[in-house]
């Protein structure tokens, strides 16, 4: 496992020419395009840092909408963003140190709710969705890949 968070570091390092810009538009074009917030999530911004398989993406489906299109949970830009850091730093063994992707999650959990004031999809969707500049989830999910790039980037 040691040697996977190592690859995800080394692979977060090569990639750093990608423009963060582009990330941003992508992930926000892809959920126009019909993916959902923490599929485009996890697909624009996880594809830069490891090699996403199908099965990776399907399980970010159902967090979609506040878990299943309830609109009453976690944002799915949020969640999605969870599943980058996990798989980049996530375990697959017990006892393993888990050290570094929990610090993670919480330094998401903080930027993510200082940028955007709510965490729940619904919340979201009635307080800071309709707003100028933000017409619609699609800036919502732009402007979380660009704060989850810079939070494994070091960069806040």
């Amino acid at each position: 496992m040691q040697g996977r968070q190592k690859k995800a570091s080394q692979r977060l390092r090569m990639n750093k020419t990608t423009d963060k810009a582009s990330m941003m538009k992508k992930a926000g074009r892809m959920l126009d395009g019909g993916w959902h917030c923490s599929e485009a999530i996890l697909k624009a911004v996880g594809e830069q840092y490891f090699d996403l398989t199908p099965e990776m993406v399907r399980l970010a489906t159902p967090f979609a909408g506040g878990v299943g299109d309830t609109y009453g949970e976690l944002c799915g830009a949020f969640t999605g963003g969870l599943m980058v850091i996990g798989g980049m730093y996530g375990r697959s063994e017990n006892g393993v140190s888990d050290t570094r992707c929990q610090a993670l999650a919480r330094k998401w959990r903080e930027v993510f709710r200082e940028e955007f004031r709510w965490m729940k999809c619904g919340d979201l969707r009635s307080n800071w969705v309709g707003k100028p500049g933000q017409e619609s989830c699609s800036e919502l999910v732009g402007k979380a890949a660009g704060l989850l790039i810079d939070l494994l980037s070091g960069n806040t």
